[in-house]
């Protein structure tokens, strides 16, 4: 039984997938499997997946039809042998050590229901460029309590068995899925390491409407988990987000507080 499986959902990556792939077999860390869970791509995916044919550590589950990252994230959960599972995205790169870092952090405090890592953002813009998310416990649990992203999914390695004990994914939140896993997980701890683990593919510089877009997803993950958490029933929650002057309001400002940022990054 493998200690760590590696999820990867794609949907049309074939220019990237295979670099992606390509960081998990060049991993300091053996005792993984890796599970790709095609979601009917309809480019040359299935061609650059069948070149890993070969690795028997590697499986590639396909779908029919295409369902969502959240559907075929939860399909490879279902599939997972590991104790442990990390999060890859098919244009991302994991750095060697990862999955060894990772796993020893998780292997070194049974509380933890996951730990992640730095991220640089590379893309054709450039990069990579690091970010900075909080590495203490205290910061991290702060987020936890005002419902922010608390840790970065790209770089996550979760516990299966907690994952799996809160129903993995919100299939009916088709964006901001990552975020509404880890609300649904801000009664355990989780943890960020202070060493760039995942190169995290991005495109520069982003739109204030896809800013705007995802800040309203964001509000609706918190909105369905709060009315799951007073006992209303799956279809009783809302399914679309709605327009909030506060919430667009915050995205414009992280909107304008990141391509300062990006400016001043450049320059320098």
């Amino acid at each position: 039984m493998p200690k760590v499986t590696v999820i990867m959902a794609t949907y049309n990556d074939d220019a990237t997938i295979a670099e992606s792939i390509g960081s998990i077999l060049q991993q300091d860390f053996d005792d993984w499997e890796l599970i790709v869970v095609n979601d009917a791509s309809t480019d040359a995916t299935v061609s650059v997946l069948e070149q890993f044919s070969d690795e028997e550590r590697i499986r590639v589950i396909s779908l029919d039809k295409n369902s969502g990252s959240g559907v075929a994230r939860n399909i490879a959960i279902r599939e997972a042998a590991g104790e442990y599972l990390a999060i890859l995205d098919a244009d991302d790169i994991a750095l060697p050590q990862r999955l060894r870092l990772q796993s020893a952090a998780l292997d070194a405090d049974p509380a933890l229901a996951a730990v992640a890592a730095q991220v640089a953002e590379f893309g054709t813009w450039g990069g990579p460029v690091p970010g900075r998310w909080p590495t203490s416990d205290q910061e991290v649990a702060s987020r936890q309590m005002s419902r922010k992203m608390p840790i970065p999914h790209p770089s996550a390695m979760f516990r299966t068995s907690e994952v799996r004990r809160v129903g993995g994914y919100d299939e009916r939140c088709r964006r901001a899925q990552d975020f509404a896993l880890l609300l649904k997980l801000s009664d355990r701890r989780v943890r960020c390491l202070d060493e760039v683990l995942v190169h995290y593919r991005t495109q520069r510089p982003v739109t204030l409407s896809y800013v705007i877009r995802n800040g309203r997803y964001a509000q609706l993950a918190r909105d369905r988990f709060e009315m799951s958490q007073r006992g209303l029933s799956e279809d009783a929650l809302p399914l679309e987000p709605t327009k909030s002057i506060r919430t667009d309001l915050a995205s414009v400002k992280s909107w304008v507080v990141r391509n300062l940022q990006e400016q001043i990054g450049s320059r320098k």
